[in-house]
């Protein structure tokens, strides 16, 4: 039964199942090798007096944490202000006790990111705080967000797009200054076109976006969607 208190809950699934296993395999081993160090030495007395019984293989407690309850607060936040939220949460896990520290800081702060850093590998569950600070879900986790942004990429093939008086249209950068040969120690402002960095660029309009690019633009994650679409050059 679920309790009140949702940062004792969380930390009340026991021990992890795989330490259990280790435990007991620790314990095991250092039965085996105690009894072959018995056999040797009642044969050999000055072996008894020169050795002494192999210890046993420490094994540090690891702990199964019920993780269900705080996932499904927090994916119950998702449309308010990401401000609100944390001020909740540091008010319903107090992170002055140290289930509530644990809980907050190792668990529920890594399931959360801005929407302009890429996620971290293989996350399965993740939320994600939009440019307006709003807690949003993300659609893409782990693995397929990788495949995402090859595909989003692709797909753009250098082109970006930006939203104009005429509608959404593509646009793709023309250098109009020399190439800049060392970009990392030049502190002007540098573009990149065709893999090469120049400090000066046009847009040059390519036409207007179809009804399914427009649709494939906006199903894009904020990070993803903010590599392509840029203000309004016209």
């Amino acid at each position: 039964m679920a309790r009140k208190d949702l940062s004792r809950t969380v930390i009340e699934g026991g021990r992890r199942y795989s330490n259990c296993y280790f435990r007991r395999a620790s314990h095991g081993d250092h039965r085996a090798t105690t009894r072959e160090w018995i056999d040797r030495v009642s044969v050999d007395l000055d072996a008894a007096d020169d050795s002494d019984p192999p210890p046993l293989r420490r094994v540090y407690k690891q702990f199964h944490d019920k993780l269900g309850a705080a996932q499904r607060w927090l994916a119950a936040q998702v449309g308010r202000p990401w401000d609100n939220v944390y001020a909740d949460l540091c008010a319903l896990f107090d992170t002055r006790t140290i289930a509530g520290r644990h809980v907050v800081h190792d668990h529920m702060l890594g399931w959360v990111r801005r929407w302009d850093v890429p996620p971290p590998y293989r996350q399965r569950f993740e939320l994600v705080i939009d440019p307006h600070g709003i807690l949003r879900e993300q659609t893409y986790r782990g693995m397929s967000y990788w495949k995402v942004h090859e595909r989003a990429l692709a797909w753009a093939a250098g082109r970006v797009a930006a939203s104009t008086y005429r509608g959404w249209w593509w646009f793709r950068k023309e250098a109009i200054s020399e190439r800049c040969d060392r970009p990392y120690r030049c502190e002007r402002k540098h573009y990149t076109v065709d893999g090469f960095h120049f400090h000066g660029v046009r847009f040059v309009g390519l036409g207007a976006l179809t009804r399914g690019e427009l649709g494939f633009l906006h199903a894009l994650p904020f990070d993803l969607r903010s590599k392509i679409v840029i203000a309004s050059p016209l």
